[in-house]
């Protein structure tokens, strides 16, 4: 009994961050103003293949206004200009099949020195994450 109580609670915490949420899973990495910063999510979906949940995201980024959208199996590629400082931001989702599930992988990086607000780019990763799913 003593060694199935830790099992037991290991493979549930497993099983929980495996099927977390998009807004669960977000993630930044870097110092803000010092270095590049990366901001990281991702969603797993039943039922939804690679080839459509990549198809769908890069329509919907042209649709937006990215630039050079580009798409190539399972990875969209994209960038962004709204700084006025001529550096644009990459977007890059990689889209992953795997028994049944794909997981849809958002990273957007900015370039050293330039901000966002944790919270506009978490709605918005996971709004665009969602749009594959139809």
């Amino acid at each position: 009994m003593r060694h199935t109580l830790p099992a037991t609670l290991i493979a549930c915490f497993l099983a929980t961050s495996a099927h977390a949420g998009c807004r669960e899973n977000f993630a930044v990495l870097g110092l803000p103003l010092l270095s590049q910063i990366e901001y990281r999510t991702q969603e797993t979906y039943r039922g939804l293949g690679q080839t459509t949940a990549a198809k769908r995201i890069a329509a919907r980024l042209q649709a937006e206004g990215y630039a050079r959208v580009r798409r190539s199996g399972g990875v969209v590629t994209a960038l962004q200009e709204t700084s006025g400082s001529g550096r644009p931001q990459e977007l890059r989702f990689i889209i992953t099949e795997k028994s049944g599930k794909t997981t849809i992988e958002a990273i957007f990086t900015i370039q050293q020195g330039q901000v966002a607000q944790n919270r506009v780019v978490r709605n918005e990763l996971c709004r665009l994450i969602g749009t594959a799913a139809g």
